[in-house]
C-alpha cells in the first residue's frame, strides 16, 4: 500500500526504488496506490492471507492497520511498515529498512514479531491505532494541520500547525480513570495514550513503552505553564521530560477520558473524534514484519 504523496512525494521515489529492487531479485508483489483516504483501509481489508506493507507515514499505516483489524477470522493478520513519510514514529519503535535496496532480502527472510494494538472509542465512533492516541495540544495540532493548505506539503503543515498550537493552546480540565482505579479530577495539557515510545514526530513521550508487553503506557503532562511548555520541549525528545514535577507516568489495560469542554482525540496523528474517549490494548493483534539491519 504506497501512499505517493506521503512525505511530500518521499514515499512514491522511495517505492520507485524499491520497486526497482523487488522485480531485479525476482520477488513479486501486488502494488495498491493509495490515491484517497481511506483507500489503504479498504484495500487492506480485503487482502485475506498476505502481508500488508504500509509505503508512507502514520496516516498510512494507521489506515492499514484499521483495515487489516476489521477483517473478519481470528487469524493474526501479518503487516509491514516501511518509513517513508512525514512522521515516522511508529517506525522509530519498529523500523524497517531505510535503503530500498534491502526491502527484497526484507520480504524474504519473513521475520515476523507480534505486537499489540489498541482501540479508541471517541464520540465518532471506534478506530483501532498501532501508536499512540493523545487527548490535548497532539490533537489540537493535527486539526490545525489538517486545515491548513495542501501546498505547503506535509512537513511544513505539521511545523506551523505545532508552532501556532503552542501559542493558543490551553489546558483542559479532565476525568481520568485507569483501569478500576478511581477517577481523578486533573487540569493537563496533554494525555497520551501510548503502544509505542513515540509521537509528534519524533518526540520520545513514552520512554518505557513497549509493542508486545499486553500494556498502554499513559504519560499525564499536568498544568504546565506556556512558557516552561517551550522551553520543557527538548526534554521530550530526549525522554527526559519525567524529571518534570507535572509529568506523571501510568500503565493501564483501559483509559477512559472525559473533559468539561469535549477534547479532540487523535490517534496515529488522525483526528477520531473528541472526549469523552475509552482505550482499551488488544494484545497479540497483530504479526509484524521485524528488521535487525
Amino acid at each position: 500500500m504506497v501512499n505517493p504523496v506521503a512525505g511530500d512525494g518521499r514515499a512514491r521515489r522511495f517505492w520507485a526504488r524499491g520497486a526497482a529492487a523487488c522485480a531485479a531479485a525476482g520477488v513479486n508483489v501486488n502494488v495498491v496506490w493509495t490515491t484517497r483516504r481511506g483507500a489503504a483501509a479498504e484495500a487492506a481489508a480485503t487482502a485475506n492471507g498476505q502481508t500488508v506493507i504500509a509505503v508512507g507515514g502514520d496516516g498510512t499505516i494507521h489506515e492499514v492497520v484499521n483495515g487489516l483489524l476489521r477483517r473478519p477470522g481470528t487469524a493474526r493478520p501479518r503487516f509491514g511498515a516501511l518509513p517513508a513519510g512525514t512522521g515516522g514514529d511508529f517506525c522509530r519503535s519498529l523500523p524497517g529498512p531505510r535503503d530500498p535496496a534491502l526491502i527484497p532480502g526484507w520480504l524474504q527472510a519473513s521475520r515476523f514479531k507480534t505486537i499489540d494494538a489498541a482501540r479508541a472509542a471517541t464520540s465518532n465512533g471506534r478506530r483501532f491505532f498501532i501508536n499512540a492516541a493523545d487527548a490535548g495540544i497532539g490533537a489540537r495540532i493535527a486539526r490545525r494541520a489538517v486545515a491548513a493548505p495542501a501546498l505547503l506539503g506535509g512537513t511544513a503543515r505539521y511545523l506551523g500547525a505545532a508552532a501556532w498550537s503552542l501559542m493558543v493552546h490551553r489546558n483542559v480540565a479532565v476525568r481520568l480513570r485507569l483501569d478500576d482505579g478511581p477517577t481523578e479530577r486533573l487540569r493537563v495539557w496533554t494525555i497520551v495514550v501510548a503502544n509505542g515510545g513515540y509521537a509528534g514526530s519524533g518526540m520520545w513521550l513514552a520512554p518505557d513503552a513497549r509493542l508486545d508487553d499486553g500494556w498502554l503506557d499513559v504519560v499525564i503532562i499536568g498544568d504546565i505553564g506556556r512558557p516552561l511548555a517551550i522551553r520543557s520541549l527538548p526534554l521530550l525528545y530526549q525522554g527526559k521530560h519525567g524529571r518534570l514535577a507535572q509529568v506523571r507516568f501510568a500503565r493501564a489495560r483501559r483509559v477512559e477520558i472525559e473533559a468539561e469542554t469535549p477534547a479532540q482525540v487523535q490517534a496515529d496523528g488522525e483526528l477520531v473524534g473528541e472526549t469523552p474517549a475509552v482505550f482499551e490494548v488488544i494484545p497479540g493483534a497483530l504479526d509484524v514484519l521485524s528488521w535487525d539491519g
